[in-house]
């Protein structure tokens, strides 16, 4: 990349409550694509659930896949500071977060028990708890943003809420295998800055095209003189992941389709 070293400020909320499925490994991937074009990242790890932070000194904010029964002290937590997360996403601050952490992000769910969970409305969706827990792969297309490359996003989904989008939230991709949001062909959510996805895997790992179109998306909200051309997919930096996908691609296209 030319010029100075570019430098992006990873703000990762809660790694030791939000650590179901490996997410600590999306921070990994963020820090490798990073280095694969010259781009200085800083993580800044939030531990506590009282510990405040600054949405505003982030470039991108990371939530992992918590268990239902911590969401509504993660949706207190994130209340606290909603008007300025609030305000991050709607600047284009990126915010991506996966698995179950949608109860949080999402405006209400409902749980078998009866009770409630009422999340933070950043995303406009409702959620219901499964009776059974929903176990595949997921392979979706990224409608809502372009990733540089035709390559889908490959994932693991380990589903414990179906997800109903509201008639103007917008998805983050349409799927072609696997569930998604609640089995009608839909995959995640994006609002503005803010990506939401049920995908696991870790997902940022498995797909370096979709960890580098956050991290252009978050640089050159940050410095708009930079060169998109400078943060083009580059095939030859991730021959492994590619020929990983292939090989998912292959497999997945001899199984019976998910009911």
């Amino acid at each position: 990349m030319n010029g100075p070293n570019p430098k992006l400020n990873i703000l990762w909320l809660w790694p030791d409550i939000l650590n179901l499925h490996g997410d600590r490994a999306n921070i990994l991937a963020l820090l490798r694509v990073s280095r694969s074009y010259g781009i200085s990242a800083k993580v800044t790890r939030v531990t506590r659930l009282t510990d405040s932070f600054d949405p505003a000194a982030a470039d991108i904010i990371l939530l992992g896949s918590g268990e239902l029964a911590v969401m509504p002290d993660i949706t207190g937590a994130l209340s606290k500071q909603f008007s300025s997360i609030k305000e991050y996403a709607e600047s284009g601050g990126v915010l991506f977060a996966a698995g179950t952490t949608g109860a949080a992000l999402g405006v209400h769910t409902r749980r078998l028990d009866g009770s409630h969970i009422y999340g933070t409305g950043l995303f406009d969706m409702e959620c219901s708890e499964r009776k059974t827990v929903i176990g595949d792969d997921v392979i979706f297309r990224t409608d809502s943003f372009d990733t540089g490359t035709d390559t889908p996003v490959y994932g693991i989904q380990i589903q414990m809420i179906d997800i109903q989008l509201a008639s103007g939230q917008t998805p983050l991709g349409s799927i072609s295998y696997g569930y998604g949001n609640n089995g009608t062909g839909s995959e995640g959510a994006v609002s503005d800055g803010a990506v939401f996805t049920n995908a696991s895997g870790p997902v940022l790992v498995k797909n370096p095209w979709l960890t580098l179109a956050l991290i252009k998306k978050a640089l050159l909200r940050k410095n708009p003189e930079t060169d998109p051309d400078d943060l083009s997919f580059d095939q030859e930096k991730f021959i492994i992941e590619l020929a990983s996908a292939k090989a998912i691609q292959a497999f997945n296209d001899k199984k019976e389709r998910p009911r």
